[in-house]
C-alpha cells in the first residue's frame, strides 16, 4: 500500500507518491498537480474544495474560505452554513480530496501520508496538522519542514558536497533553510521564517494602491466586490512576472476602473515586506556560523518566488548566485514524496539520511518567570540534552517544571507544552536540592522528560494537548464534518 507525500499549501496544495523507481505528481479531477486550498459550502449542503471552490471566491465569498493553513493550531473559526470550522477542519477537506486523487490515480487505497509544514511550525500548528490528516482518513506519522523536502529534491543525485540556502516563499508563509548535504547526507543546519509573510502579502498591497490611486474606500464595497479587487490584484501580480508593466480592467459598481502597476513601483510599496524577507535570511547565517562566501547558492521555491522583485531584492542583499528552481510549484511535494520513501526504504532512496533541527527551543521556566533552554533552537534531531536545577528556598519541599517552547526571553511568551511537579523533596537549605532534567526529542515532535532527583524520578511523555484524538471523538467529529 502506498504512502503519499503531500504538500498542504496555503495558497495551492499537491500530492506525490515514489513509483517505479521516482518520483510521479498526483493529478486532480482536473488533470492537473496543484489543487487550490479553497472550500466552499453549498446550498444543498455539498462541500466544494479545490478550483470549484476558489470561483466561489468571488460568487460566495461569506461561505467559502481561503488561506486557512495561515491559523492552522489556534481557536479561529470559520462560520459556514450554520456550523463553526476551524483551519484543521478545512484543511482535512482538502487532504480528503488529494487522498481521493491519490486512490484514484494509483488505483488502490491509500491510508498513510507525509505532509510538510513550515519549519517554523509550532507545536500546536504541527499537531493540528496531523489532526487534520486523521480527519481526511490518513495516518500521519511523520511531518517533514517544507525546506527540508526541497533539500532533499534538490540534493538527490548529486554527489558533490555541496551548502546552499532554501528560501521557500509560498502564498502565505516564508521558511528559511541553510543546507549542508555531501554523498547521501542532507543536514538541515538552521532555520528561520516568517509564518505570515507569503504573496497574499503583496496581492493586498497592489489592491490598496489601487484604492489609493482611485480614490476608493474599501469598507464601502461589497464583500464581494472586495474579493474582485483582490482576485485582480493577484491577476495583476501574475502578469508582472511575466513583463515588466501591467494593467487590469475592474468594474465595480457599475464603473470601469484601471489598476495599473510596474514592477519597479510594486518594489516602491512594498519596502516593508522586503525588509521582514531580509530577517530569516541574516537569521540562519548568523545561527549556522557560516560566512556567506562559504555558501554556495540560494535557490528559491515556493509560488511567489516566481516573482521577479523577490529575486531581484535578493540579489541585491546577497553575494551568492540567487538560482529559481526549475518547478517552484512543485518541489516541495517532490520533496515529501522522496521522505515518504525513504520513510518505507524504498528503491533507490532508502539510504538517503535526512538530519532535521529543532526548529524552536524546549525548555523549562524558573523562579523568576524567565525561560531556560534545555533543548536549543537548531539542535539536530532526535536530541538529548540534560539540566540541572535547584531549589531556591531553603526547606523547599516541592519544584515545579512548566515545559514551554519557543524563544522569548519571558517564559509566559512561549507555548506552554505542560506541567511535571516534584514533591516531598527532602527540608534541606536553599541550593542543596538537585534535579537533573532530561529532554529526548524525536523528528516525530514527542518530547520524551525524565527528572530525577535524590530517589524520586518523573517521567513523562509530552505529545501536545491537541493530539491524540480518541475513536470516539474522531468518530464524532467525522459525523459533524
Amino acid at each position: 500500500m502506498a504512502v503519499i507525500g503531500i504538500d498542504l499549501g496555503t495558497t495551492n496544495s499537491l500530492a506525490s507518491v515514489w513509483r517505479n523507481g521516482r518520483i510521479e505528481l498526483i493529478p486532480n479531477t482536473f488533470g492537473e498537480y496543484l489543487t487550490p486550498s479553497v472550500v466552499s459550502f453549498g446550498e444543498d449542503g455539498e462541500i466544494y474544495v479545490g478550483k470549484v471552490a476558489k470561483e466561489r471566491l468571488i460568487t460566495a465569498p461569506e461561505v467559502t474560505f481561503a488561506e486557512f493553513k495561515r491559523n492552522m493550531g489556534t481557536n479561529y473559526q470559520y462560520f459556514g452554513k450554520g456550523k463553526y470550522y476551524t483551519a484543521e477542519d478545512l484543511s482535512s477537506f482538502v487532504l480528503r480530496r488529494l487522498r481521493e486523487d491519490a486512490e484514484r490515480y494509483l488505483d488502490e487505497k491509500v491510508t498513510e501520508a507525509v505532509i510538510s509544514v513550515p519549519a517554523y511550525f509550532n507545536d500546536d500548528k504541527r499537531c493540528a496538522t496531523k489532526n487534520a490528516g486523521k480527519l481526511a482518513g490518513l495516518t500521519v506519522e511523520r511531518l517533514i519542514n517544507e525546506p527540508s523536502a526541497v533539500a532533499l529534491k534538490h540534493h538527490m543525485g548529486v554527489a558533490d558536497a555541496e551548502t546552499f540556502i532554501v528560501f521557500d516563499f509560498g502564498g502565505g508563509t516564508l521558511d528559511v533553510s541553510l543546507v549542508d548535504a555531501f554523498d547521501n547526507m542532507v543536514e538541515i543546519q538552521a532555520v528561520s521564517g516568517d509564518n505570515y509573510l507569503g504573496g497574499k502579502d503583496f496581492n493586498e498591497i497592489i489592491a490598496r494602491d489601487f484604492y489609493q490611486d482611485n480614490q476608493l474606500v474599501p469598507d464601502t464595497l461589497t464583500s464581494e466586490e472586495q474579493g474582485i479587487v483582490l482576485q485582480e490584484a493577484e491577476a495583476l501580480k501574475w502578469q508582472l512576472t511575466r513583463q515588466d508593466e501591467a494593467e487590469r480592467k475592474v468594474y465595480l459598481q457599475g464603473r470601469e476602473y484601471t489598476m495599473r502597476m510596474t514592477n519597479q513601483h510594486l518594489i516602491h510599496i512594498s519596502a516593508d515586506l522586503f525588509m521582514k524577507m531580509s530577517v530569516p535570511i541574516r537569521q540562519v547565517i548568523n545561527d549556522s556560523g557560516l560566512s556567506p562566501e562559504e555558501i554556495d547558492k540560494l535557490i528559491l521555491v515556493g509560488g511567489s518566488s516566481k516573482m521577479p522583485v523577490v529575486r531581484q531584492y535578493l540579489k541585491t542583499l546577497l553575494t551568492i548566485p540567487v538560482v529559481l528552481d526549475s518547478s517552484p510549484d512543485e518541489s516541495i511535494a517532490a520533496g515529501v514524496g522522496i521522505a515518504a520513501a525513504i520513510k518505507e526504504r524504498t528503491g533507490d532512496v532508502k539510504d538517503m539520511i535526512l538530519a532535521d533541527i529543532c526548529p524552536f527551543s524546549l525548555g523549562t521556566a524558573i523562579y523568576d518567570g524567565s525561560f531556560s533552554p534545555i533543548i536549543e533552537r537548531n539542535d539536530t534531531l532526535p536530541c538529548s540534552r540534560t539540566r540541572e536545577y535547584v531549589t531556591v528556598e531553603d526547606n523547599q519541599t516541592q519544584m515545579n517544571f512548566e515545559i514551554y517552547q519557543g524563544d522569548n526571553m519571558i517564559a509566559r511568551d512561549n507555548l506552554l507544552l505542560g506541567t511535571l511537579e516534584m514533591h516531598d523533596l527532602p527540608m534541606m537549605p536553599a541550593g542543596h536540592v538537585r534535579a537533573n532534567v532530561t529532554f529526548l526529542y524525536d523528528i516525530n515532535g514527542i518530547l520524551d522528560i525524565q527528572i530525577v532527583s535524590g530517589e524520586q524520578a518523573l517521567h513523562k511523555v509530552i505529545m501536545n494537548k491537541k493530539m491524540g484524538l480518541s475513536e470516539q471523538e474522531l468518530e464524532a467529529r467525522l459525523k459533524e464534518l
